[in-house]
């Protein structure tokens, strides 16, 4: 296992490089000029050491150049032969000619150019076009709350989909699989915008049930001064509960199913009548033999709810004001603030990829005769 769990590591590495590099790229190609957007919208842009007797265009040509957005865009490029050099033959004009930049872009966008920028190797995901602040400190305070829901969504829609899965599998054909396979469609079937908003207006509407807090994750006035952690906590919980809802029951479907699914297949198995035949207890044949046997297509099943759920981010925050990536986002594409998105794009593509990476990891602990190079040539 531990020779499986290095190769998927190292593999990691170059599936992260494309992903910078793919982030580079849409933010060199997205549409405007990111100098013209910023002196529009950083006014100290525009006399941040420069006389005030030049021009705009002459303002806009310095902070291109001190940007490095003049320079080559990669380390090379590809142009065709020039005419001195082929004026004798012409064929040889059609020739493409690799030209090699050591000063590029990429390199500062990778390393910085060690005076405006350090480069996002370094943790610097540059600056917001609207309001002024380095992206990393933007984001370091809107991830956590993204997380905190997307974690505490996936951990209680397992807790409720595994038991119910594996029950169903047993009680196959029963009144309760019908049961628990046409509730969770029905849930499955109505859009997460709109059980968000009927949830705010039946149970925080001071017309019906003013239970919880219409938006946000805490007071707008803030804790009171004395509150200590636990009080604090005590607070927050009305607000996430809403939230926590609409983030859990979209997932449950998917989950349910494949537990069920993967049981009742596992449990047609000769093993399976093997065990019972000795004499097993039931919860025994189905947690012990049965469950882990049918843990690799509930283990897949993680790989695609958490990017769904980040996806999700973005209609859950915004419904329910929430300060995470979501909103951030949102907020981005609607004031063309290109850094902070592909900032978010950047950061949740990791995320993305840690999530496959861990699936990989469970694989190899719920299958020890999973190996690197059994999958390689599967």
């Amino acid at each position: 296992m531990r020779n499986y769990v290095v190769r998927r590591l190292l593999l990691f590495i170059p599936s992260l490089a494309a992903l910078i590099l793919i982030s580079f790229l849409l933010l060199r190609m997205a549409p405007g000029n990111p100098v013209e957007r910023m002196m529009n919208q950083l006014p100290e842009m525009q006399d941040a050491g420069i006389s005030t007797s030049h021009s705009a265009e002459q303002i806009k040509a310095y902070w291109i150049h001190r940007l490095g957005l003049d320079l080559p865009v990669f380390y090379f490029g590809i142009s065709s032969l020039d005419e001195k050099s082929s004026a004798h033959s012409s064929w040889k004009k059609f020739l493409p000619k690799i030209n090699f930049h050591r000063d590029n872009q990429f390199h500062r966008y990778l390393f910085g150019d060690g005076v405006l920028s350090k480069g996002i190797l370094h943790g610097d995901l540059g600056v917001s076009y609207i309001s002024g602040q380095p992206v990393l400190k933007l984001l370091s305070q809107r991830i956590p709350w993204s997380l905190f829901f997307i974690l505490l969504s996936i951990l209680l829609a397992y807790l409720i989909s595994i038991p119910l899965g594996i029950k169903a599998a047993a009680k196959e054909g029963s009144a309760f699989d019908h049961f628990t396979g046409s509730l969770l469609s029905l849930l499955f079937s109505l859009p997460v915008f709109w059980v968000a908003t009927l949830l705010l207006m039946t149970f925080s509407n001071p017309d019906v049930f003013a239970f919880f807090p219409a938006s946000g994750v805490r007071p707008v006035e803030g804790f009171p001064a004395d509150a200590g952690l636990f009080r604090k906590i005590g607070i927050s919980i009305p607000y996430l509960i809403l939230p926590t809802i609409c983030y859990t029951y979209s997932s449950l479907v998917f989950i349910t199913r494949t537990v069920r699914s993967s049981m009742s297949q596992t449990l047609q198995q000769d093993f399976i009548r093997t065990a019972r035949a000795k004499g097993l207890p039931k919860k025994t044949v189905l947690w012990k033999h049965a469950f882990r046997n049918a843990l690799l297509p509930v283990i897949t099943i993680f790989s695609g709810v958490f990017p769904y759920l980040l996806g999700g981010s973005v209609i859950m925050e915004s419904v329910f004001s929430i300060p995470g990536m979501g909103i951030t986002i949102f907020q981005g594409i609607a004031s063309q603030d290109y850094p902070v998105i592909m900032a978010v794009f950047l950061v949740t593509g990791i995320m993305t990829m840690c999530g496959f990476l861990l699936c990989d990891f469970l694989y190899a602990w719920a299958d020890p005769r999973i190996s690197f190079a059994k999958t390689s040539r599967g």
